[in-house]
């Protein structure tokens, strides 16, 4: 069976695995940090980066960075922090195929957005480094709020008076933000995470053109 499109009138946007890729420099910056703080049991991969992407930094630490002291958290994230950002204005990152071109398009009919469980300023400097400047409307994040990413979502909505907000995103926790701001959901499947029995999926960032009106 074939869904009939969705009706929108705004789009928001997951970050990490939707539109772009930045697994590399964010692992680099996290092998410093722990570096600098003496943690040397263990060095982070791409592969457990993408896995870990959109998790609130306290629940990272808790479930899934349990080889680090808990009395090491804060001079790991306080290094992390430093280097992040410094990752990401040199190395950057890689838009998805066809992220750049199906952008500038989707922005002709409905304003665009960023909602993610990143670091205050990561927005900004992806939006600088891929010289998307001028293509969204409002973005917020976790880092520069303390909030979920469900609220965060909603916060947008309410700023920008959507009334038909779409979300798009590639991990469950991305479907399950997107539930509980009682926003419809967009699987991009060829990101980081999975989704459960999402309604509607995109293979390649450019079939969003095709399923929103």
């Amino acid at each position: 069976m074939t869904l009939a499109p969705i009706q929108t009138d705004g789009l928001i946007f997951d970050l990490d695995g939707t539109l772009w890729d930045a697994s590399e420099a964010c692992t680099v910056a996290w092998n410093l940090a722990l570096a600098e703080a003496g943690v040397t049991e263990r060095v982070l991969t791409q592969d457990n980066i993408r896995s870990y992407a959109g998790i609130k930094i306290d629940k990272l630490f808790e479930e899934h960075l349990t080889f680090i002291p808990k009395e090491k958290h804060t001079d790991v994230f306080t290094a992390f922090k430093y280097h992040e950002p410094a990752m990401m204005r040199s190395r950057g990152g890689i838009l998805y195929p066809g992220v750049r071109e199906t952008l500038v398009e989707l922005q002709k009919s409905y304003p665009l957005f960023i909602v993610s469980n990143c670091m205050a300023g990561y927005i900004e400097d992806f939006i600088e480094f891929c010289q998307l400047d001028g293509l969204f409307t409002d973005f917020e994040s976790s880092g520069n709020t303390g909030k979920p990413k469900s609220d965060n979502i909603q916060m947008i909505v309410e700023r920008n008076s959507l009334k038909m907000p779409v979300y798009v995103g590639d991990t469950l926790w991305d479907q399950q933000a997107a539930a509980g701001a009682g926003v419809p959901f967009i699987w991009a499947e060829y990101g980081f995470g999975k989704a459960d029995s999402p309604a509607y999926v995109i293979n390649n960032f450019s079939e969003l053109e095709s399923l929103v009106v």
